[in-house]
């Protein structure tokens, strides 16, 4: 039986063969694992603007116009409440006989005059928002003396730092 002598060159070939084997399994493992982080988070709570409209002159004669005020307010002591538009809603007529109720409001004209820019509510903030000749009674016939409209106005909000 012949034995194999171990030279130093025999035992540094095998370490480093040895060393290439661990080097190797220990990159597999780190490319191969899976690591999981969790990141919390969650939407604001915003309590809804409030806006109270007012015609400023009424009663109005056929070819008179109004402004009309819009009373914002913000309730939200966490954000500010941004106007993001404001356009006339529905018109409503009362005051007239049913029969009349449609003929009547084609001459109630809303959104006659120009918006001034649009405002953003402080926090717990108000604003009075005027639009200039907002309502303007067209010429109306003797069916329509008497009425009372309520013109509703759609105003449009976004919550921001």
């Amino acid at each position: 039986m012949k034995q194999h002598r171990i030279t130093k060159r025999t035992a540094v070939v095998g370490t480093a063969v040895l060393g290439t084997i661990v080097a190797a399994t220990a990159a597999w493992a780190v490319f191969g694992s899976t690591i999981v982080a969790g990141a919390a988070g969650g939407a604001e709570i915003v309590q809804e603007i409030t806006v109270v409209g007012e015609q400023l002159s009424s009663p109005l004669l056929p070819g008179e116009s109004s402004n009309v005020k819009l009373a914002i307010h913000n309730p939200n002591s966490n954000v500010r409440a941004q106007v993001t538009g404001i356009s006339p809603g529905t018109v409503t007529v009362s005051g007239v006989a049913p029969t009349d109720v449609d003929t009547c409001k084609a001459y109630v004209v809303t959104n006659q005059g120009m918006y001034p820019a649009l405002p953003t509510l402080a926090k717990d903030g108000d604003f009075d928002y005027t639009i200039g000749d907002g309502v303007k009674l067209g010429d109306a016939p003797l069916i329509c003396q008497g009425m009372k409209w309520t013109t509703n106005w759609n105003v449009t909000f976004q919550a921001v730092r």
